[in-house]
């Protein structure tokens, strides 16, 4: 019997996955002609789905195998999967490739074979294997293609130890064609044009003296200068060898025809001239292409004189940017499918996105600067007028009314320009989900757009996790968490105004929270919401002194406080510090419109029922996003006198959060379960049949909701014991 070899996804070259020819070492997938690139960690973990083929994999599996780092998370995993199920064309809710398995993980259900072998040792065998099956011997037919080959028979005639000496024959023969053919070719690989710069990865790009188009011994310094700054520049850049000519030669004679040899070296040239008039610089700067003199880049700089150093590192900076991209394949592939093809404008974007990622007040600022620098280089940039989008409708989750107005103006300009590049755009239909969002007062006409979209077959990808978040702010935990298991991150080339990895922190205990969002700070450090959580979280662990570290980083980077003011309140009641009709409860409460959600939230706790209704009834309307987003989370902190009360159930109900909006959104799930799997659990089933309202996070256990109530319980009757001790 045939021992069976098996094969690791790693050692061929090509394999056919479903539809799908899929090339492990460039990292690209194809069908009918068509490639798509996918990014090296996704290929990663498209091969440990094939080695793995028929078992499911657990995100811990991926994050153990592939990332080895203490500070990666579930989400890299749920971003490397929506990337192969958007190259594969792959459908999370009817998949055809990846399967996800319900916190579980993930499997591989395509069927895979696999293409020409990559090793020496499987390259013979795959000779011997198709010279076996066309020169059989008269009386055993050749084998179908496809078959394996049968084990060889003992019987008259029939000699085994020949057979496999001639195996053995035929593998050395074809190892030494092989490396025959390596060595002849090899000296002309070497010289091939197109081993370089992608084959080695190592680019030569000659600098040549910056031309003085005044012919003045000043500008010549000048234009020397700035050549020997941009040499500095870029050799920095680690895929880029510089070379330059002697120095002395050039400045004794700059115009002089540069030896063939030295240019025959480089891969590309950069040249330039200056030119100066009454104050001001003009500095014009070109990439060549050393094979065919093809202008591979080009830009002009006018720029004041008032600072000449400073204008020559804003010169360099932009160079060296720019360069970065366009003498790097890798990186001019991914510009354009970012849907650019200016690199300075790529650069700016590629800021933006940091910014935008590292989820504070400042930065989001600083995101929306980036884009916009990016627009002015590139107006068609669609991704780029996302991203000032995205970066807005973040800015206003933590903003008073003032700016959350001023950014809703922002992407309804933002939205009215792709129109105009694009009206067929898909962004269009992320941006207008912002715009709803932003208006504070619109949760039905956006339940009533995601759950058209989710009907469809072909949701954009937020839509699984914008749909969750509405679930987990109507109280059905067990719901949302399954449709955030189903939900997609943003594919590889586009951004998205939702985040399915921060959706999922809201569902977890106060233990399980302070460990996924201390991992998430590890990642993103100034994460406004992240840290007022773990401090709030903190404290009603009873650990205030580290709480106190956290809400003070908090404080750092929330712009206008209002956060850090609601962090402030709930830790104040937690430490039994702000207690009703007291002067530090009157204290902590803040008129000023913008702060009355907060206001809201610390009368309940404390169980001033009436305030609160008053200052939940006078919330500008922008706030009730806050009202719909974030008052499950503090829920835990009010007493089941308030929670169950009369006028706080009809205070949510008034409010458009109370009893009809949960059951319109179970009627979304039963209405979409044969689309997403998704059916309701049983205590909402019970809660609908009754027309009664779930108020508490049924994935809680009743031992999780015991601890926390302890917590609570020894929290205040310290403070209780303290108050007596004053009083006496």
């Amino acid at each position: 019997m045939t021992q069976k070899k098996t094969s690791s996804a790693h050692d061929y070259q090509t394999l056919l996955i479903g539809d799908w020819l899929l090339s492990p070492g460039a990292c690209t997938v194809e069908k009918n002609g068509v490639e798509t690139k996918i990014t090296p960690r996704s290929m990663d973990v498209l091969k440990l789905l094939i080695e793995r083929a028929g078992n499911v994999v657990s995100p811990g599996e991926f994050l153990e195998t592939i990332w080895r780092s203490p500070i990666a998370s579930d989400h890299a995993v749920h971003k490397a999967i929506a990337e192969l199920r958007s190259a594969l064309q792959d459908n999370a809710h009817n998949p055809s490739y990846i399967k996800t398995i319900p916190k579980r993980g993930y499997t591989l259900i395509a069927r895979v074979t696999t293409g020409a072998p990559q090793s020496v040792a499987a390259e013979s065998e795959t000779v011997v294997a198709a010279d076996a099956g066309s020169t059989g011997s008269a009386g055993n037919p050749t084998h179908a293609a496809g078959q394996p080959d049968a084990a060889p028979t003992s019987g008259p005639g029939h000699d085994s130890s020949a057979t496999g000496s001639r195996w053995t024959l035929w593998r050395k023969l074809a190892i030494a064609a092989m490396l025959g053919t390596l060595v002849i070719s090899a000296p002309l690989l070497l010289r091939s044009p197109e081993t370089t710069p992608e084959a080695n990865g190592v680019v030569k790009l000659a600098v040549l003296p910056f031309a003085s188009r005044d012919f003045s011994d000043e500008n010549q310094i000048l234009a020397e200068g700035l050549r020997e700054s941009l040499i500095h520049g870029l050799s920095k850049l680690g895929h880029l060898q510089v070379l330059s000519p002697a120095r002395n030669a050039e400045l004794m004679a700059a115009s002089r025809r540069y030896d063939d040899s030295y240019l025959q070296q480089a891969d590309h040239v950069l040249q330039g001239s200056v030119m100066t008039s009454e104050g001001r610089l003009r500095v014009i700067v070109q990439l060549v292409r050393a094979s065919d003199g093809l202008r591979q880049y080009s830009d002009q700089f006018d720029l004041p004189m008032n600072d000449i150093f400073a204008v020559q590192d804003e010169i360099v900076s932009n160079v060296t940017s720019a360069l970065r991209v366009y003498l790097n394949e890798s990186e001019r592939t991914q510009m354009r499918d970012w849907g650019t093809t200016n690199a300075m404008a790529y650069e700016h974007f590629l800021r933006g996105e940091f910014y935008n990622n590292q989820f504070s007040p400042p930065d989001w600022e600083r995101a929306i600067e980036s884009h916009q620098a990016a627009i002015e280089l590139d107006p068609t940039f669609l991704n780029a007028y996302h991203g000032v989008a995205t970066a807005a409708n973040n800015l206003a989750v933590y903003s008073g009314e003032e700016k959350i107005n001023k950014m809703y103006q922002l992407v309804l300009d933002t939205h009215r320009q792709i129109s105009q590049i694009n009206p067929d755009s898909d962004i269009l239909d992320s941006i207008h989900a912002i715009k709803l969002r932003l208006r504070g007062s619109s949760y039905i006409q956006q339940e009533m757009q995601l759950r058209e979209q989710i009907l469809s077959g072909t949701p954009p990808h937020f839509a699984l996790s914008h749909y969750a978040l509405l679930l987990i702010g109507a109280r059905m935990y067990d719901e949302a968490a399954q449709f955030l298991e189903q939900a997609a991150e943003a594919g590889p080339f586009e951004i998205s105004p939702d985040e399915a990895w921060s959706y999922r922190t809201n569902i977890l205990t106060p233990a399980e929270s302070v460990m996924a969002r201390k991992n998430q700070l590890q990642q993103r450090p100034y994460h406004v919401a992240f840290l007022g959580s773990v401090a709030v979280n903190l404290a009603a662990l009873g650990d205030f002194r580290q709480a106190r570290i956290y809400l003070n980083q908090q404080r750092e980077v929330d712009l206008e406080g209002i956060l850090t003011h609601y962090s402030e309140n709930t830790m104040g009641f937690l430490a039994g510090d702000i207690q009703a009709d007291t002067p530090a409860y009157h204290a902590a409460l803040r008129d000023n419109p913008d702060f009355y959600y907060n206001n809201g939230v610390l009368a309940l706790m404390v169980g001033d029922i009436e305030r609160g209704v008053q200052y939940w009834q006078n919330l500008p309307p922008v706030h009730l996003r806050r009202l719909f987003n974030v008052t499950h989370l503090a829920e835990k902190y009010f007493s089941d006198k308030v929670l169950y009360s009369p006028e706080y159930l009809a205070l949510l109900e008034s409010l458009g959060a109370g009893l009809t909006w949960q059951r319109r959104l179970m009627e979304g799930v039963m209405a979409m379960e044969a689309v997403t799997g998704v059916a309701l659990s049983r205590q909402s089933r019970e809660a609908y049949d009754n027309q009664r309202m779930m108020m508490k996070n049924n994935l809680w256990t009743e031992q999780d909701w015991s601890e926390l109530q302890h917590y609570l319980a020894q929290r205040l009757a310290q403070a209780s014991t303290l108050d007596a001790a004053r009083v006496h």
